[in-house]
């Protein structure tokens, strides 16, 4: 397992995103060969950039972890934006619920406070299943929960970092994220081998 703050981590992160960027580029010249006038869309180059963040992120992170494994089996990754709206849908009605609820609690309900906690923290679990990859695993604790969504965040984080610096690059070369990649792994590959 390699930390989300070492150059071992963003190295194997970078070049994990080359390749899946290099498949992605692929995959849609093929595509777009096949039917006439088939660019891809914006939003689709965003998912198709997102999706391969998120792959490089987990293959660089290594085995260990329920969330890389999660993101890496090819089930979880075809459904990823309907779960995201889904979730989103959900928390928004168990907001309304929760406040609905409290409110009739405090008018004489024979809630205890214990109890209005226990519900909350068990509400929280779940939305917390549902937004860490692997999380919906019956066999998952909510120790191993919690663990799982920290190791998690914390590799997010260095994720958003390395693309920030990927995309600071892109803007000051003016080339194409690919370009600016394969340079920047060609320069590593050489000063590694000296």
């Amino acid at each position: 397992m390699q930390g989300p703050s070492t150059k071992s981590f963003r190295q194997a992160f970078l070049e994990n995103l080359l390749v899946s960027l290099q498949l992605q580029q692929e995959h849609t010249s093929k595509h777009d060969s096949s039917s006439v006038g088939a660019a891809m869309s914006l939003h689709e180059r965003k998912l198709a950039v997102k999706s391969s963040a998120d792959v490089a992120m987990a293959a660089a992170r290594g085995a260990g972890a329920r969330w890389t494994r999660a993101i890496l089996a090819p089930a979880s990754s075809a459904c990823k934006v309907q779960r995201c709206r889904r979730i989103v849908i959900r928390c928004r009605g168990r907001k309304r619920s929760l406040t609905t609820r409290s409110a009739r609690a405090g008018d004489g309900g024979t809630s205890s406070g214990g109890e209005i906690a226990r519900r909350l923290v068990s509400r929280r679990t779940m939305a917390l299943r549902e937004v860490i990859p692997g999380g919906r695993d019956a066999a998952v604790d909510e120790a191993t929960l919690l663990r799982e969504a920290m190791d998690y965040v914390v590799h997010l984080r260095a994720q958003v970092d390395v693309l920030r610096q990927v995309s600071e690059a892109v803007q000051r070369s003016g080339s194409s994220i690919l370009q600016v990649l394969i340079r920047g792994l060609v320069a590593y590959v050489k000063k590694r081998e000296t």
